[in-house]
């Protein structure tokens, strides 16, 4: 059982990755594009979604019905979610505590973000450590570049909020491996090793 947490704060909308014929893309687009790649790469597997800004929301259901996910994720938009923020805790304790209920024989998330936790009651780390517990992988997807920045109309002065040492401790933590993606083909590697190593792991588990 696979669940997506995808960042849906405002930052998502930052435009500094780039489409095929150089136009700029946003980076909730850019990941959108990824996460159906992905969704569509893996027919036998059960999949989720969780967005999350200033709280986790569950997108759809864990189920194999990969329609239905991915309608989710071309439906929600960056400006749906109420609490603005980015709770990477509270959205990797809602996957884990979801997948706990599954009797899947791998569980993991893949947590795509690009900023630090802000939000929230629980500090990511110890999120990791409540998923490590259960079993749960969580591979963790840093995506933007340094450069990028909100718009002033969202933010007086903008700044960039990675924080990559928590996201490379939230994967290690958990079993799971932490990628840097700061463009289109960087993102699509990621997810494309995430495919394998999970593809690997199940054919080791049978």
């Amino acid at each position: 059982d696979i669940l997506i947490a995808l960042d849906y704060s405002l930052s998502m909308a930052i435009d500094d990755f780039a489409r095929a014929d150089g136009r700029p893309l946003r980076r909730i687009d850019a990941a959108k594009a990824v996460v159906t790649d992905f969704i569509r790469g893996r027919p036998n597997d059960r999949i989720g979604l969780i967005a999350f800004s200033g709280r986790p929301y569950s997108a759809s259901p864990i189920t194999l019905d990969h329609d239905w996910v991915i309608a989710s994720l071309t439906r929600l938009q960056l400006n749906q979610l109420e609490e603005q923020g980015t709770a990477i805790g509270s959205a990797v304790a809602a996957a884990a505590t979801r997948l706990d209920a599954r009797d899947a024989t791998s569980r993991i998330v893949v947590l795509v973000t690009d900023g630090s936790n802000n939000s929230g009651k629980l500090e990511p780390v110890e999120a990791a450590e409540l998923a490590a517990r259960l079993g749960i992988r969580v591979y963790t997807v840093a995506i933007g570049t340094e450069e990028g920045r909100v718009s002033r109309d969202i933010q007086l002065f903008p700044r960039q909020e990675f924080d990559v040492a928590t996201l490379r401790e939230i994967a290690r933590v958990t079993g799971g491996e932490f990628y840097r993606a700061r463009d289109s083909t960087a993102l699509a590697d990621s997810f494309r090793t995430i495919d394998q190593l999970e593809k690997s792991s199940a054919a080791g588990q049978r």
